[in-house]
C-alpha cells in the first residue's frame, strides 16, 4: 500500500465509489460540484468516509468514499455500516425521555432511585444531570487508564464499566455546579433505562426507535466478536501507512452504535416529528442545560447546541477507535448533515460545518443568539510556578494502592528522578512543579499529602475527565 500524507484535519477530504444523488430544485449544481470538491482527494487505496446532507426534507447528498477494508478491496457505500461513537448518546437520552414521557421516571429523579449501587454524595445526583454531564461522575475510561490499560488496549465490558463507576467515592465537582464531559454518565442513564423498561438497551431502541423509524441497518456493537455484514473496518494513519484500529470493548450507550447515513438522515426527521417524543420532550431533547449558578454549558440531552454562520446548530461528534462520525441539523434551514468515518484522521467536525455553510449564508434575519462555548469544566487547574527546589525525593518512595481504581503503584528514585510503575514494562516519570505536587506528561498531575508528623501517606492523581483518586500508601 503506498504512503498517504495526513491532509485531513485541514482539507476535511478523500475519493470515489458513489451513488447518485437527488436533484432539489432550490439547490444549485454548483454547490452541489462544491460537495465533490470536499471529498476529492479521498482515493480507493485508504479509509474513506460516508456523506448525506438532506434539506426540505429531501436527500440531495448521499455519496461514499474510500474503502470499507484494505485487505479484500472493499469499497465504502452509502450502505456501508459505521460506528457513530458520542452521537449513540442521543438514543439512550431519547430513550430516557421517552420513558419520561410515560410518566416512568422524571427528569429530577435522584439516580440512585433505580442504581442504588451508586454511592450516595450527599447530594442528590439527578437524571437530567447525567443527561447534561454536570453529576461530576468520573469517567471511566479515565480511571481505567489509570490501572496501565486505556481504552483500545484491553476489553472492557458493561459491567466492568459500571463497576469503576460504583467504587468512586468522590465526584470531580458538585453536582450541577460544572459541566464536564463523561462517558459515566451515560453508563448510568443504560442502566436506569434498562432498569426501568426491563428491557435490553437492544431491545428498547430496537422497538421504539429503528422499527417506527424504519432504521433497519442500525444496531448496538455489544458483542465486539460478533459479524457484522457490511460493516467498516476502522484503520489509523502512522509513519505512511495504515494499522486496523477497530474497537474491542463491549460497553455500548455511551457509543457503539452501529448505523448507515441514510438511517441517521431518518433519526435526523424526530427533530421535526412529535410522533414518538410529543412536544414536550422533544423540545427538552435539544434545550441547553444550565449550571445551577445559571451558566449556559451549551448541551442539551446528547446534543451539542451552538450556532454556525448565525444559524441554530443541533450536533454531536463521535470518536471510538478509528471511527470518526458527525451529526447536525439546522432547523432554520431544515437540513441535516452525516457523516461516517473509518479513518481515526478525519476530522468530522472540521468538515461537517465546512459542508453545512455551503447551505448556510450568512443572513442577519435568521440569527439566533449564540449559545455559551461548551468547554469542559477545568476543575483540577495547576497554576504555573517559577522553579523551585524539590523536596527530599526519597520521602515519597514506597507503595501505593487504591480501592477505587484496584491498582498498586510503585514509586522510587533512579539517577535523581522520581519515577512509578504499574505493571510490568509500565514506567514513567514524575517531574516537579511545587511542594507536593507533581506531574506526568501523559499520566496526569500528582498530589502527595502527609499527616500531621510531615510523613508522605498517599497521593491523588487527577487526569482529563477524572480528579482527585485516592492512593494510599502501604506499610512496608
Amino acid at each position: 500500500m503506498r504512503k498517504t500524507t495526513v491532509l485531513f484535519f485541514v482539507t476535511c477530504a478523500l475519493a470515489v465509489q458513489a451513488l447518485p444523488w437527488l436533484p432539489l430544485q432550490a439547490q444549485t449544481l454548483d454547490t452541489l460540484a462544491e460537495l465533490d470538491a470536499i471529498f476529492a482527494p479521498f482515493h480507493n487505496q485508504m479509509p474513506g468516509v460516508a456523506v448525506a446532507v438532506s434539506i426540505d426534507g429531501r436527500v440531495i447528498y448521499n455519496r461514499a468514499y474510500g474503502l470499507a477494508n484494505l485487505e479484500y478491496n472493499v469499497p465504502n457505500t452509502p450502505q456501508t455500516l459505521f460506528e457513530a461513537g458520542s452521537v449513540s448518546k442521543q438514543f439512550v437520552a431519547a430513550g430516557i425521555l421517552l420513558l419520561a414521557k410515560e410518566g416512568k421516571l422524571t427528569l429530577h429523579d435522584d439516580v440512585r432511585t433505580y442504581v442504588p449501587e451508586l454511592p450516595d454524595y450527599g447530594t442528590p445526583v439527578t437524571l437530567d444531570m447525567l443527561l447534561s454531564h454536570t453529576s461530576g461522575l468520573k469517567d471511566w475510561g479515565a480511571l481505567y487508564s489509570l490501572t496501565g490499560w486505556p481504552r483500545t488496549t484491553r476489553v472492557y465490558t458493561q459491567e466492568l464499566g459500571w463497576d469503576i463507576i460504583f467504587k468512586q467515592k468522590s465526584l470531580n465537582f458538585p453536582p450541577g455546579t460544572l459541566y464536564s464531559y463523561s462517558n459515566s454518565n451515560y453508563m448510568m442513564l443504560v442502566l436506569v433505562l434498562e432498569r426501568v423498561s426491563g428491557l435490553t438497551l437492544a431491545q428498547f431502541t430496537e422497538k421504539y426507535f429503528f422499527e417506527p423509524l424504519n432504521m433497519e441497518h442500525t444496531l448496538w456493537r455489544d458483542n465486539h466478536l460478533a459479524v457484522v455484514p457490511g460493516r467498516a473496518t476502522a484503520y489509523r494513519g502512522q509513519d505512511g501507512r495504515f494499522l486496523l484500529n477497530m474497537p474491542f470493548e463491549d460497553l455500548h450507550g455511551p457509543g457503539g452504535l452501529l448505523t448507515t447515513t441514510s438511517d441517521l438522515l431518518r433519526w435526523n426527521r424526530l427533530h421535526e416529528s412529535l410522533e414518538i417524543l410529543g412536544e414536550e420532550f422533544a423540545t427538552n431533547r435539544i434545550i441547553a442545560r444550565k449550571t445551577t449558578n445559571g451558566q449556559d454549558i451549551g448541551y442539551a440531552a446528547g446534543h451539542t447546541i451552538g450556532t454556525l454562520n448565525g444559524y441554530r446548530e443541533v450536533a454531536h461528534s463521535g470518536s471510538t477507535g478509528g471511527y470518526r462520525a458527525w451529526l447536525a441539523w439546522y432547523p432554520q434551514k431544515r437540513l441535516s448533515v452525516v457523516l461516517l468515518s473509518n479513518y481515526a484522521e478525519f476530522a468530522p467536525v472540521v468538515c461537517g460545518r465546512r459542508i453545512a455553510s455551503l447551505f448556510l449564508e450568512e443572513d442577519a434575519s435568521a440569527k439566533v443568539p449564540a449559545a455559551a462555548e461548551s468547554q469542559q469544566a477545568s476543575v483540577h487547574q495547576v497554576a504555573e510556578v517559577h522553579a523551585e527546589t524539590p523536596p527530599e525525593l526519597s520521602d515519597y518512595t514506597g507503595t501505593y494502592y487504591s480501592t477505587e481504581v484496584d491498582t498498586r503503584y510503585v514509586v522510587l528514585v533512579e539517577e535523581g528522578t522520581l519515577k512509578v510503575g504499574r505493571k510490568a514494562g509500565d514506567e514513567f516519570e514524575l517531574s516537579h512543579r511545587t511542594g507536593d505536587r507533581f506531574t506526568s506528561e501523559n499520566n496526569g498531575e500528582y498530589t502527595f499529602e502527609r499527616d500531621r508528623r510531615g510523613k508522605v501517606t498517599g497521593f491523588k492523581v487527577s487526569v482529563m475527565r477524572a480528579q482527585d483518586v485516592p492512593f494510599y500508601r502501604l506499610i512496608h
